[in-house]
């Protein structure tokens, strides 16, 4: 009876913290949070927001933070980006169930590139995973929409509502069986 009775504790444990995982998501995205943006370190964030992880995935996922030295502050509210950058790290793991590499770059685009301000900061979030074909990637950011059997469908839509309130932008670049890409813009901070 002991091992019957160890499965179906495990698994009643793991219905809950899916349930509790996905009223995390709805009470998130039902709210309206208030930015309050400071002059904040991107590097020193993307490091904080993934150390975490490094034990869990050691051995099953490589992963790189590289932010680039003389990296300017960015204007963004830290708990508002560390949200939406989780959403974004969760999403990759995801996609990446037999291992892979994810790598968190950080970096200031020239400021001869037509498609971004001199005045952003780059972030992207790269994985080796399963990637997305066009129809998927065309509706990545509706509500409630998911390619995966578990979850609400909501990490990329408050991750986006996050970047946005930053006054950032984020877009997703994927190929099916390649990876996906997902890139956050962020203001720089104007120090007086």
């Amino acid at each position: 009876l002991s091992p019957a009775l160890d499965e179906c504790m495990s698994s009643i444990l793991s219905q809950v913290r899916l349930l509790r995982q996905i009223s995390s998501e709805f009470s998130s995205f039902a709210s309206s949070p208030t930015a309050r943006p400071e002059p904040t370190d991107v590097g020193a964030l993307l490091t904080d927001v993934t150390e975490p992880y490094r034990t869990g995935l050691a051995g099953r996922v490589t992963l790189i933070v590289d932010a680039q030295p003389g990296l300017p502050l960015a204007q963004i509210d830290p708990a508002l980006f560390t949200r939406a950058l989780t959403n974004v790290i969760e999403n990759a793991l995801q996609a990446m169930p037999g291992g892979g590499s994810l790598t968190l770059r950080a970096s200031q685009p020239n400021a001869e590139s037509a498609s971004s301000s001199p005045a952003a900061i780059s972030v992207d979030v790269t994985d080796t995973g399963m990637g997305m074909d066009a129809d998927a990637l065309a509706r990545i950011f509706e509500p409630y929409f998911s390619t995966k059997a578990t979850g609400t469908g909501l990490g990329l839509t408050i991750a986006r509502r996050n970047v946005e309130l930053l006054g950032g932008t984020i877009a997703v670049r994927s190929e099916k069986g390649v990876g996906t890409t997902v890139s956050m813009t962020l203001p720089v901070a104007t120090l007086a």
